[in-house]
């Protein structure tokens, strides 16, 4: 009976130890599933040029491809990089040519979710071959702080501006490399200059067919007129732009 007794609660003693360690087991599991990070948020870009109003377009889309929210922090109000460059050199840099607020900005993605950004910078670019990176600034929260980046090869063709005086670049004053598009009732305007803000009219001299203000990004700027109707071929326009508290400045449209 007591070998009996005794090999009984030796029994017991390790089915009660085996439980145990099968209990602890599952806790581990579940830990070792939560640690897997989130993953980066993906980047789709696409760029292009205008060299008839000297402006580089980018469209930027930025995706959580997690099943689940994510925290998304920015460090400023530049939601991505873009770097122009030629034969190695920077001819562009988003980031150094333009002012952002340092702000910390933090924002909760949804699983799915898609932002995209547009932006378009007058920028002057000669003919020739060029490469543009483009780097996603967002930082998932519990991801490898890792960039991700997306680049393109941009082909710049030459344009002629012989007959065509409304799109070779004027500069006057304050105001520096201006160029204005005029077809048919549509007026496109850009240049660059040191003032935060300026209005502007068109005018033939003594009638204003249009004005309005315009407000300066990194030291350019560019808008859009719409005329009631198209000027005649012998019509003289006049773009006049006039900083808050300045002088006028007149260029000529036709």
């Amino acid at each position: 009976m007591k070998k009996t007794w005794l090999l009984t609660m030796i029994t017991v003693f390790i089915l009660v130890i085996t439980a145990c360690g099968k209990e602890e087991e599952k806790p581990s599991q579940v830990n070792g599933d939560s640690s897997q990070p989130p993953a980066l948020l993906t980047l789709e870009s696409d760029v292009s040029y205008d060299p008839a109003s000297s402006k580089l377009s980018a469209t930027v889309s930025m995706t959580n491809p997690n099943e689940n929210a994510v925290d998304v922090t920015f460090n400023s109000s530049q939601r991505f990089q873009l770097t122009v460059m030629r034969d190695g050199e920077t001819v562009f840099d988003y980031g150094s040519d333009y002012l952002f607020t340092e702000a910390l900005v933090e924002e909760t993605w949804e699983a799915g979710t898609t932002k995209v950004f547009d932006e378009v910078f007058p920028l002057e670019l000669e003919a020739g071959e060029y490469t543009v990176e483009i780097v996603g600034l967002g930082q998932v929260e519990g991801a490898p702080e890792m960039a991700v980046t997306n680049q393109h090869s941009l082909q710049v063709e030459a344009t002629s501006t012989e007959g065509d005086e409304g799109t070779a670049p004027q500069s006057e004053g304050p105001f520096q490399d201006v160029r204005i598009q005029l077809n048919e009732q549509t007026i496109q305007v850009t240049g660059f200059t040191d003032e935060p803000e300026f209005e502007w009219t068109v005018s033939d001299g003594h009638n204003i067919y249009a004005q309005g203000a315009a407000e300066v990004t990194g030291g350019g700027f560019t808008f859009g007129v719409l005329l009631d109707e198209a000027p005649t071929a012998d019509q003289q326009l006049f773009l006049e732009l006039t900083p808050i508290g300045g002088s006028v400045t007149s260029f000529r449209i036709q």
